[in-house]
């Protein structure tokens, strides 16, 4: 009963992840995409449907956690390493530059605006890497909660929807040339979809130069998510440690500390690995691509698939969540993602002058 159910739960998501897919071809959806379009719709259905979807959850967390990562590992096949060492180095200089300025430049504005860790991580890579799909790579590496993952994946999403209409209002008086356009876009907005929006009136030049810039961002995901799980298992082992250091004078003899049937933090520190699989796969994937291995329809075959994989994600995630989860969020959360965008963009635009591209 409970693997039916559990299936059940699998097949509601891919009805959702399909009607996303639909829906992009409409306004306003067309520029939030399908993965936000995805969380969205997953999160009215559970509003709907309230808990006559709980015996399902099995299935959403399956795909919220398992297909994520493995969709992750499939989006590899959209970078060609070649093409972004081609680029030289004042490009890999200008994405490691502006992903270094938003994680700490989010980081130092979340504890200023006293926003919960875990979610100002989701949101600092969100907003300095590439969006929902950097968001569900760090998820586990932070430790997130369904909630946390639908907060940012949607706040980060709406925010990079309405730069992307800034930046196409801006595009005809900004004193950029097009490929100058296609360098800005690319470094500083926060999904591939809303990079090729916002870099069309550029033309063909600036939304190759924009999406050259972007997918160097992506590249960075891997090292980034690494990061945040070695941080994170760090922190997790000291409160750990300390946690021992005051409960261990009352263990049995030969017991280790933190480790045993309680669910504690002790037991979680061993759960991770050093490297998450998902990562090494993506990297993998991309080293492939590199070297043609994937002939151009299993190219866009597995592209699709990714997609379509994190769209299943999302509307997992989406049908876990409580509409009245956001209640208790306020408005710091949305406050420090607007603040994080508008001061990358600008400091993405000092350092393209910095770096004379």
């Amino acid at each position: 009963m409970k693997y039916r159910w559990t299936v059940g739960g699998m097949l509601l998501t891919a009805l959702v992840a399909l009607a996303a897919q639909q829906l992009i071809r409409f306004s306003p959806f067309t520029v939030f995409g399908a993965l936000v379009s995805a969380i969205l719709l997953g999160m009215a259905v559970r509003a709907a449907a309230g808990e006559r979807l709980a015996s399902m959850k099995g299935g959403f967390a399956f795909a919220a956690k398992f297909l994520l990562r493995l969709g992750i590992v499939l989006m590899g096949v959209r970078l060609n390493l070649a093409d972004i060492a081609a680029a030289g180095w004042r490009m890999v200089a200008l994405d490691g530059t502006v992903i270094v300025f938003a994680l700490t430049v989010i980081h130092l504005l979340g504890k200023r605006l006293a926003v919960g860790e875990r979610l100002t991580s989701l949101i600092a890579i969100g907003t300095g890497v590439c969006g929902a799909a950097a968001i569900g790579a760090a998820a586990q590496a932070v430790r997130a909660k369904d909630e946390e993952v639908a907060l940012s994946v949607t706040l980060i999403s709406l925010l990079g929807t309405a730069f992307t209409v800034l930046y196409t209002l801006l595009q005809p008086v900004l004193a950029f040339s097009a490929q100058q356009y296609g360098v800005f876009v690319g470094a500083t907005l926060h999904e591939i979809a809303h990079v090729v929006a916002a870099a069309a009136p550029a033309g063909a030049s600036g939304s190759d130069q924009a999406l050259l810039v972007k997918l160097g961002r992506v590249i960075l995901l891997a090292p980034v998510v690494m990061a945040l799980e070695w941080r994170y298992r760090q922190r997790a082992s000291a409160d750990a440690t300390d946690a021992n250091t005051n409960t261990g004078a009352g263990l049995p003899d030969g017991a280790a500390p933190g480790v045993g049937a309680d669910e504690g933090i002790g037991a979680r520190v061993k759960t991770p690995a050093p490297i998450p699989w998902f990562v090494v796969g993506f990297l993998a994937m991309a080293l492939l691509n590199t070297y043609h291995c994937f002939s151009p329809a299993i190219t866009a075959a597995m592209v699709s698939a990714s997609l379509f994989l994190m769209a299943m994600a999302m509307a997992g995630m989406g049908l876990n969540v409580w509409i009245g989860d956001f209640k208790r969020v306020g408005v710091a959360p949305v406050l420090l993602g607007v603040s994080g965008s508008v001061l990358l963009s600008l400091f993405g635009r000092f350092t393209m002058a910095v770096l004379s591209l």
